[in-house]
């Protein structure tokens, strides 16, 4: 029955290519939010904070098990890498990933439950992570409506379990447990469904051809790693200067931040294509009008944004999370200002990969975690949770500002190089 999912006329498929990458980036978007609010509901503002946090460093962990590879997978158009070393690179970097979780609670020195709680959470982003190599497949192959099916029905499917699992045990270590064996069941079997209609290969170890592909992807990886470390870096210091309570209100004040993220995946990812064509078929003035336009969507996306989330922000959270945040309007001001500088510098990060200057992508993210690395603490222990907002637009900001001298730079180069930018 779930074979009909795939079949469709090839006249339909750009059209639910658009609804599906929106429902799937929606879901991907806003599982956080929901899973945080049904453990607050369930558990209380306490355990809600240490969720919070683990699931915090398992995005940034799945920065390394995904390593920035999506794009680079979707616009390697003369297929200098095929699905096969893909695969098998896939389960590489999600073992040293593993391995790097284990190592960060140690040197972290969780107490034990936070410490299995955040490895769990880290063990379901596995299956995030083989869902990004094979939505990559799916994207090449002209079919991204498959792969948003098969992310929303993956993310559907464990939410139900996690939630499920939770009201019966009220334990964080059961629900992380039940969501990690039916996600990986569901993608397990959703996508060996999806054989009949895309070729479905098995990964090949071909390590000299994985070791190349990480090495020209590792400055995706470093990058999305220290991108997440970004935002990440104002809940370290909450961790060490203010309570649970805390990290739970500065993760619900957060949770909008991520909505004109959430517009820019819409936009990028039908348009990722045409944009790494217009660029390799030196379709300059093409290429520029789709960078421009994505640009503009968001500005007026964020505008609209901070404007909605200062006047009611604060009330609809409160309603939501059912606690009292009316008291941090201005934390939401300034974290939704820097959610637009993040939202703007991922659109950044895309442009400069189709560009295939990737490499530089280190600069900015290093110029902008190292910023965050000094500002965080200090600005947490003045300022507290405004401090927090204040640590993470700054370092936002620091990477807008540095990625768009970038592209400015190598734009005027390339323009050099071949006379114009017609």
């Amino acid at each position: 029955m779930i074979n009909r999912l795939w079949k469709i006329d090839k006249k339909d498929i750009e059209k639910q290519s658009v609804f599906w990458n929106m429902m799937s980036s929606g879901l991907n978007s806003i599982v956080s939010m929901l899973l945080l609010w049904v453990v607050t509901l369930v558990n209380g503002v306490s355990d809600a904070g240490v969720f919070s946090l683990g699931f915090s460093t398992s995005q940034m962990m799945l920065t390394i098990g995904n390593y920035g590879m999506r794009n680079y997978q979707a616009t390697d158009i003369k297929n200098k890498y095929s699905m096969r070393i893909y695969l098998a690179s896939r389960i590489v970097t999600n073992f040293i990933m593993m391995l790097s979780v284990f190592a960060f609670v140690k040197i972290e020195g969780y107490f034990v439950e936070k410490a299995v709680i955040t490895i769990l959470l880290c063990l379901l982003k596995v299956t995030d992570a083989f869902d990004d190599v094979y939505g990559g497949h799916y994207q090449k192959q002209g079919r991204l409506d498959i792969s948003g099916k098969v992310m929303s029905l993956r993310i559907v499917a464990y939410v139900i379990a996690f939630c499920a699992s939770l009201l019966l045990s009220h334990n964080l270590i059961i629900g992380c447990l039940g969501a990690i064996v039916i996600s990986s069941l569901v993608l397990w079997g959703v996508v060996t469904s999806t054989k009949d209609v895309i070729v479905l290969e098995k990964p090949r170890f071909d390590w000299k051809k994985i070791f190349s592909l990480l090495v020209e992807c590792f400055p995706l990886c470093v990058s999305a790693f220290l991108l997440i470390y970004m935002g990440n870096a104002p809940k370290y210091a909450i961790d060490t200067y203010l309570s649970l309570n805390d990290q739970a209100y500065y993760t619900y004040l957060f949770m909008p931040c991520f909505v004109t993220n959430l517009f820019v995946g819409f936009a990028l990812q039908p348009l990722l294509v045409k944009l790494s064509k217009s660029w390799l078929h030196k379709e300059y003035r093409n290429f520029l009008k789709l960078c421009g336009l994505i640009f503009l969507g968001a500005v007026v996306m964020a505008t609209f944004i901070v404007v909605l989330g200062g006047a009611i922000g604060c009330q609809v959270l409160s309603i939501v999370f059912g606690v009292q945040l009316i008291q941090y309007r201005n934390v939401l001001i300034v974290l939704l200002i820097g959610g637009a500088f993040f939202a703007f510098a991922v659109i950044e990060q895309v442009v400069l990969t189709v560009m295939r200057r990737q490499i530089y992508l280190l600069i900015g993210f290093v110029i902008a975690s190292i910023t965050a690395f000094f500002i965080s603490k200090p600005l947490v222990e003045i300022f507290e949770l405004l401090g927090a907002g204040y640590a993470y637009t700054v370092s936002a900001g620091v990477l807008f500002l540095v990625l768009a001298i970038m592209i400015f730079v190598f734009l005027i180069r390339e323009r050099k190089r071949n006379g114009c930018l017609d």
